[in-house]
């Protein structure tokens, strides 16, 4: 009897994973839908494609060199961050930002409670592929570790997915 049970919480909490992605793999959120601007973003004329292979570093998480605006930053690919975010620093060290700028946004982590802008950045490139008008969180000065290649990149994106230990990216 427990066994049984065990195996229907199991094959619960797996579909509870799966199932909101595979629906909107099947229908994708239409424009307009939920005001989220990660789902509304629409490809540009100049955004460029291809295909990105990522191997998973020893933790098992998926980095990689970026270009923002034309200057490289290091980022971890991020399905459960809404939209880019940026540190701080690196935000201040491509334009994005300037000092005094207000911090409106209230973002909510993995660390607890935080501050945030909203920005939107004119190009992000992963290797071949780049996007442009991408929209971005710029993050309080030392709130954040590493830059997030969050869903606002990767929803704009023909497909992601982890094949035999690489996530691979396709535009």
């Amino acid at each position: 009897m427990l066994k049984a049970v065990l195996l229907l919480v199991g094959i619960a909490f797996a579909a509870a994973l799966l199932v909101p992605d595979l629906l909107d793999r099947v229908a994708p959120a239409k424009p307009g839908g939920t005001g989220d601007l990660a789902q509304t973003a629409q490809p540009s004329d100049t955004d460029h494609g291809g295909i990105v292979r990522l191997s998973a570093d020893r933790n098992g998480h998926y980095s990689s060199d970026i270009e923002v605006n034309g200057r490289s930053l290091k980022a971890l690919v991020d399905t459960g961050a809404t939209l880019i975010a940026l540190r701080y620093e690196d935000a201040r060290s491509i334009g994005a930002i300037n000092a005094g700028d207000k911090f409106d946004v209230t973002i909510r982590t993995a660390n607890g409670e935080g501050r945030a802008r909203r920005v939107r950045l004119r190009s992000v490139s992963l290797g071949s592929i780049t996007l442009r008008d991408v929209d971005a969180l710029v993050v309080e000065q030392g709130a954040l570790s590493i830059n997030l290649l969050g869903m606002s990149f990767l929803k704009r994106l023909a497909r992601f997915e982890v094949q035999r230990g690489q996530l691979v990216l396709e535009r």
